[in-house]
């Protein structure tokens, strides 16, 4: 296979891995907390959420924007959390 040589440098520590899997569960549960709340709007007060507007936009759509734009930034923090030497 073509993984099979790895060089001395390329092999990560245990607690390089530790810490990834640490920072990628924290991260999975804080945006899954946001968007289980956006769920939770939308199935229980939909009513209520479709009637906020800005600029003629109905709320649900600038949250779900807003949860695209939160993912991005959380995959970018996270590929800049597991850079670092640890």
């Amino acid at each position: 296979m073509l993984h099979e040589n790895q060089s001395s440098a390329e092999v990560e520590s245990d607690h390089v891995v530790v810490a990834r899997r640490r920072w990628s569960m924290a991260l999975l549960v804080f945006f899954s907390m946001i968007y289980a709340g956006f769920i939770g709007l939308c199935a229980f007060a939909y009513q209520w959420f479709s009637t906020i507007t800005w600029m003629g936009v109905p709320a649900p759509v600038w949250y779900g924007l807003g949860l695209i734009f939160l993912a991005l930034g959380i995959a970018g923090l996270y590929g800049h959390l597991t850079r670092l030497k640890s």
